[in-house]
């Protein structure tokens, strides 16, 4: 309470017109206490004498007269009750005016809801990273909540239909505004890489006698306006201490259920929320527990309170293509056997003798509940052999090729059929092996006759039956069968004369594996060993098989694979359902919190750039490794959260401690990558190269003039050291190309005989 003359005052409150902002004034205290036991000068003097009710009307006309000079003209309900300049007050009056009944405050915002602080009604209701606590004594005791204002019951608020929020959202979004923030104008932040620290940078830091007490004091502005007594006597409000009623005619169990939040809003609140994003802090900094310093110069703090805040919309796209692409798969391909180990499958099968055979098909278990490796290198994985020509794979199909020069066709004796096969696989007494020149060989050349075929021969092709240009210049086909084109009118009859040819063909060419091993044998086989059969050839020489391995658009050479876009492309690939759960989970946290602190053309350039260089060194150090996912995009996120804390080492509370802590997440990831299917050279190139792509495009706060300039010059460099490891990578994968098998120990330790063993990718080399 507050004395003012001869009269006890006290505190109330008024608006101040086309301003929300409380403005407290001082107004007669009201009681009902009687005059009794009051006589004479004491009643005056504590006014409760008979005129009590006129002196206080007049001193509340008194009061506003104050208010209305000091802070400006007051709402039209409280001028009438104004006192003209002029009139001096009189305490001597024997009339007293007849009482004017105070119109009631009421804040036409409120709906409903207790009269409360501008401050605190706009302040979230988690812990804010900048602002103080707000103190209960800047609450109104007028409020509707308040017993004093007559007010018990609070009105129920019509809650908003999930239609009408989602075209507010729509609307807002258009107009390029959240839909939950006002739609006045925000003040938006500088868009460079870096802020400049004032008109006059200056290497200094203000001291603690600088500081804006609204940004990180815990001092709020009412307690540094009012005097102690003024703390002292202020009441808190009822709404403070006890929680607020529940609608009328509910219990408060079905009250508390009405006032939770519906799914579309929270749906809506997390998808579009404009949260300020804090420099140095973000969802892993809340994770860890992060604070700021207290001793921050101003030239900072304005810095970090205009950094942009962006809409995570590339984070968005990328996850629902990625959730897109994974169902389509799986529900075009299907899901391999799942586990860590080999499946093995056995049958009977039908091969190229003419027998039936025990064969073997052996293939790695997917634990991610997804497609088998082969189907993941037709879908665009990073598969080296794809992407440029692999030294190991030509031996292989050299070696293959020789084979096949020296074969022959072995005919059944008992017109069952004849298949293309070498002369120790063709029996001596069940089957005639017709081999050039022992068996009537064709000449090379008509005009010389003398010149007859040594390679050959082949089953249902001769250039003497082929109805196209075969042996007439200048398409005479060579004597090397390996180099035979495909006959594709061959004569119609089998009364050709020729063994060889008046046979039924039962091999035909197959590509086994993904090494572009080929194999003449039955199609009942082929599909046993999940490979690819050619109708139309007879030779394997005449089909490419890389080419049908590989998949997706055909190599501009048949010879030469140039499928380079499987750097960037196996980025939206994920090897399984739970693959793809886990990138979903990184990028909706990680991904799209430093999304809406850089914006999309930054992270997007971060987050592709670095996973393709993490593609292309594994290309070059596991060359036969079918690998899918953003891995080295994920790392190259996990860089940019360090570089970020570098960024901001000067304002955060323990720096140290959080470099610890990031550290050591990156350190448990980097254990993991050990294991079998999982790409440990990514990951690490990944990190390297979204280190220096942060360093170059994150945006960033400077500490000064010095600081501004080093920071300038970190992008050139950055950018200048990112450029020379990617060329070089790209020199070792397509010219001078390196095979150091030490790197596999990188990305797998074998703790056990079998724990790295290799699966179906390297069984055609050994």
């Amino acid at each position: 309470m507050l004395s003012y003359g001869k009269q006890r005052w006290k505190r109330g409150v008024t608006l101040r017109e086309g301003c929300e902002q409380k403005v407290f004034c001082l107004v007669p205290f009201t009681t009902t206490q009687t005059q009794a036991g009051f006589p004479g000068e004491k009643a005056q003097w504590f006014g409760v004498s008979s005129d009590w009710d006129g002196k206080r009307q007049h001193w509340q006309r008194k009061s506003l007269q104050h208010c209305s000079l000091r802070y400006g003209k007051l709402k039209a309900p409280y001028r009438e009750m104004e006192l003209p300049s002029q009139e001096v007050p009189s305490f001597q009056g024997t009339e007293s005016p007849k009482p004017q009944k105070m119109p009631k405050i009421v804040d036409p915002l409120a709906r409903g809801r207790p009269f409360r602080h501008p401050d605190e009604v706009d302040r979230p209701r988690t812990p804010h990273p900048v602002l103080p606590p707000l103190t209960p004594g800047v609450i109104s005791l007028t409020s509707f909540g308040s017993t004093r204002s007559g007010y018990t019951r609070l009105p129920r608020r019509k809650r908003e239909s999930v239609a009408h929020m989602s075209f507010k959202a729509a609307a807002a979004m258009i107009r390029g505004r959240s839909g939950l923030e006002p739609l006045a104008s925000k003040r938006r932040g500088n868009k460079r890489s870096f802020m400049y620290p004032s008109f006059m940078d200056e290497d200094v830091v203000d001291g603690m006698e600088t500081f804006d007490s609204s940004f990180f004091s815990k001092v709020d502005v009412h307690d540094e306006m009012c005097s102690m007594p003024d703390d002292v006597f202020e009441s808190p409000p009822l709404s403070a201490t006890f929680p607020p009623l529940p609608p009328l005619g509910l219990p408060p169990a079905a009250a508390a259920s009405k006032r939770g939040k519906r799914i579309a809003s929270r749906v809506k609140h997390f998808a579009f929320d404009r949260k300020k994003r804090y420099y140095g802090l973000g969802v892993v900094g809340k994770w860890l527990n992060r604070t700021y310093r207290r001793s921050i110069s101003s030239v900072v703090r304005s810095q970090l309170e205009l950094t942009d805040n962006h809409r995570p919309y590339f984070t968005y796209w990328l996850t629902f293509v990625h959730i897109i692409i994974t169902l389509l798969t799986i529900c075009t391909y299907g899901i391999a056997p799942i586990g860590f180990a080999q499946h093995l499958t056995t049958a009977l099968v039908l091969r190229n003798k003419g027998v039936y055979e025990s064969v073997k098909y052996i293939q790695q278990e997917n634990f991610w509940i997804g497609p088998s490796s082969i189907d993941l290198i037709h879908l665009g994985a990073k598969f080296s052999p794809c992407i440029r020509k692999d030294q190991q794979i030509e031996q292989v199909i050299q070696r293959e090729r020789e084979q096949e020069r020296l074969s022959g066709c072995c005919v059944q004796n008992d017109n069952s059929g004849c298949v293309q096969t070498l002369e120790k696989d063709c029996s001596e007494t069940l089957a005639t092996f017709v081999k050039w020149p022992k068996h009537n060989p064709p000449e090379i050349d008509p005009s010389n006759s003398s010149l007859k075929r040594s390679s050959g021969a082949v089953c249902a092709q001769d250039p003497r039956t082929c109805e196209e240009p075969a042996s007439n210049r200048p398409h005479i086909w060579p004597d090397d069968i390996t180099k035979w084109p495909i006959c594709t009118d061959q004569a119609k009859s089998n009364h050709t004369g020729l063994l060889h040819m008046d046979c039924d063909i039962k091999g035909r060419p197959c590509c086994i594996g993904t090494k572009g091993s080929c194999e003449i044998t039955t199609r009942e086989y082929c599909e046993f060993m999940h490979g690819y059969f050619h109708e139309e050839a007879t030779l394997c020489s005449q089909v490419h098989c890389m080419d049908e391995v590989c998949g997706l658009l055909p190599f501009l050479n048949p010879e030469i694979p140039d499928q380079f876009y499987r750097l960037w492309l196996s980025l939206f690939l994920h090897a399984g359902i739970i693959h793809c759960l886990v990138s979903v989970i990184f990028q909706m946290t990680v991904l799209r919190d430093l999304e809406k602190l850089a914006g999309w053309l930054r992270i997007m350039i971060i987050f592709i750039l670095s996973g393709i260089t993490g593609n292309l060194a594994s290309a070059i150090f596991l060359p036969y490794r079918a690998e899918v996912g953003p891995a080295g995009s994920q790392f190259g996120l996990l860089a940019c959260l360090f570089v970020e804390l570098f960024q901001s080492w000067q304002v955060l509370e323990k720096p140290w401690k959080a470099f610890l802590n990031l550290s050591g997440i990156v350190l448990f990831l980097f254990i993991c990558g050990l294991l079998p299917w999982i790409d440990n050279i990514a990951h690490i190139f990944g990190f390297l190269s979204g280190l220096l792509l942060s360093f170059a495009f994150l945006p960033y706060i400077t500490f000064g003039t010095v600081d501004k300039y080093r920071k300038r010059a970190m992008i050139i460099v950055s950018l200048l050291v990112f450029i020379g490891l990617f060329s070089s990578l790209v020199v070792w994968l397509y010219i001078y190309p390196i095979n150091w098998y030490w790197t596999e120990y990188l990305t797998c330790l074998p703790f056990t005989a079998k724990f790295c063993e290799k699966y179906e990718l390297d069984q055609v080399l050994h």
